[in-house]
């Protein structure tokens, strides 16, 4: 066997990139793409797939399951020096110990193809000089610091997914691994990989484009913001990207009647520059759930189109009787082609102010782009509001601000919400400090503190290791100038909500039932 540290100084690999590969659904497209052009390594069962540069194991069981490829397919195999037995090390089995009954292990031993590496566990002993590897979660988070110690930089991965699934080539093994350490989601190794990528200064991506995704919404939103992004991943057949956007700095408009209804109400043009004006993305506000896989989305062709959205002639049964209600075209769930939408905010916000459209214009046709322009080919179920249809209904939108379910049980919907609320936080898509803080702000209900006992230990970990960040003087003036911006921009909309038609539904829709409270009235959440 080879210690980590001697083979680190022996080893040379050539100067292609690397290719992590998992298990996920995406491995499926492999095919797509020349492999030859990577140094790959493979997570566990891969290396019975294809050939690999690595074989990355970490339990020994793997090793009996993929015995007769390894030989054939694995140049190097690199496992802990202290294997996992159902799912756990044994401080008192290191890996020669395991030579007799898997014979694969010795031969590759006595060919020098076997490297050992001290997984860091505090009931099993260290071996070698290298500094231990930190394994959270799962494999390729091992994988990936494996890559970054011999000099890699450039790192690309493929079936390295989130959700709970394999790709259909592991179907025969899926019922006896598929989440076998416990973990709720393969969603919580993303937040370890990007640590890794961040402390290593890597060049990392997937290399299916992920899937785009643009959250509006502000801190008052932000437990919604994360149960629909768990919902997003949860059925997504693909890698996502999930920007929540926050905080952005728009400029106000000068008359009242064009300033935005909502403190993020404008973030959504800002889609395109974030995307560099390539590819397509998909905004979706923060009050909000989904139950089936965005991919469908991303297979509706543009055409001569820019933009895609719903179309809904009749208001929902909660907005029965209200006058407000805006038909035709949703822009809540939108679709953009951001190659051909060359959005400013800046020269946005100067053309509500030159008068060359208003609000309404902007918000309610987006009049950005000409009336053909925007196609109404996202069907119903993706934007039903205040519904949901089992089996159909594809994302349901929290429209009524005062009964959305975060804030409180008295709406039809609360089960629907609750559920997936208490499965992302078991899943750890959610902060349980963000909870804590909004139900003492008053939110949130008090009823969501109750699922925090089914957090993830790591949350725990966030809260003692991270460091405070020391802010300069210019970054001090800039928060400053943002805070200024900001107070201006809430006096205006302030004004601009108590003559609005969503502060006006919000009333008559909730005044019977008693909801405002004392923080002052909510309405409907709008564009």
């Amino acid at each position: 066997m080879i210690d980590f540290a001697s083979w680190q100084q022996q080893v040379r690999f050539d100067a292609r990139p690397w290719l992590l590969l998992g298990k996920g659904p995406t491995f499926a497209r492999r095919g797509e793409f020349d492999l030859t052009g990577f140094q790959c390594v493979g997570l566990n069962h891969v290396v019975r797939e294809l050939p690999v540069a690595i074989a990355h194991i970490i339990d020994i069981d793997v090793v009996a399951a993929c015995a007769e490829a390894l030989p054939k397919n694995a140049q190097w195999l690199v496992m802990p020096r202290h294997p996992h037995i159902a799912n756990k090390p044994d401080p008192a089995r290191p890996l020669e110990s395991f030579f007799a009954t898997h014979p694969v292990l010795r031969d590759f031993a006595a060919r020098g193809r076997l490297v050992w590496y001290d997984l860091k566990n505090k009931t099993c002993p260290l071996h070698g000089t290298a500094a231990p590897i930190q394994v959270r979660f799962f494999s390729s988070e091992a994988a990936l610091q494996i890559v970054a110690r011999l000099g890699g930089k450039v790192v690309r991965t493929l079936g390295i997914d989130g959700g709970r699934s394999y790709s259909g080539a592991f179907h025969d093994v899926q019922q006896a691994t598929l989440l076998a350490n416990g973990q709720p989601s393969f969603d919580l190794q993303f937040r370890e990989l990007e640590r890794i990528v961040r402390e290593e200064s890597l060049d990392f991506s997937s290399l299916i484009p992920p899937m785009r995704i643009f959250v509006g919404g502000d801190e008052t939103e932000q437990v919604a913001a994360s149960v629909l992004e768990h919902t997003i991943r949860k059925h997504a057949s693909g890698p996502v990207e999930v920007t929540i956007m926050r905080d952005y700095a728009i400029p106000i408009p000068k008359d009242p009647k064009n300033r935005p209804r909502t403190k993020f109400s404008f973030y959504r043009l800002r889609i395109p520059e974030l995307c560099g004006y390539r590819g397509r993305a998909l905004y979706v506000d923060s009050d909000m759930q989904v139950f089936r896989d965005v991919a469908e989305l991303w297979r509706l062709p543009f055409g001569e189109r820019k933009i895609l959205c719903t179309h809904q002639s009749s208001p929902p049964t909660a907005w029965k009787d209200v006058s407000w209600f805006h038909p035709g075209r949703q822009f809540s769930v939108m679709l953009l082609d951001c190659d051909r939408l060359p959005w400013q905010v800046d020269e946005i916000v100067r053309g509500l102010d030159e008068g060359r459209f208003t609000y309404q214009d902007l918000m309610f046709r987006m009049c950005l782009v000409g009336h053909d322009e925007i196609g109404e080919d996202i069907p119903v179920e993706w934007n039903h509001l205040e519904t949901h249809v089992p089996g159909r209904t594809a994302l349901t939108h929290f429209t009524v601000v005062p009964t959305q379910p975060w804030k409180t049980d008295a709406t039809p919907l609360n089960e629907l919400w609750m559920a997936a609320y208490e499965e992302a936080v078991a899943a750890g898509a959610v902060d349980p400090a963000e909870v804590r803080r909004g139900v003492e702000q008053g939110y949130y209900k008090k009823g969501l503190l109750m699922a925090l006992a089914k957090a993830p230990a790591f949350w725990s970990w966030k809260a003692t290791t991270t460091t405070p960040v020391p802010v300069t003087d210019a970054e001090a003036v800039a928060r400053l100038q943002r805070a200024q911006t900001e107070i201006e921009r809430l006096r205006g909309e302030i004004t601009s909500l108590r003559s609005s038609w969503t502060w006006r539904v919000g009333r008559m829709v909730t005044k019977p039932f008693g909801l405002f409270t004392r923080r002052g009235d909510q309405g409907v959440a709008s564009g």
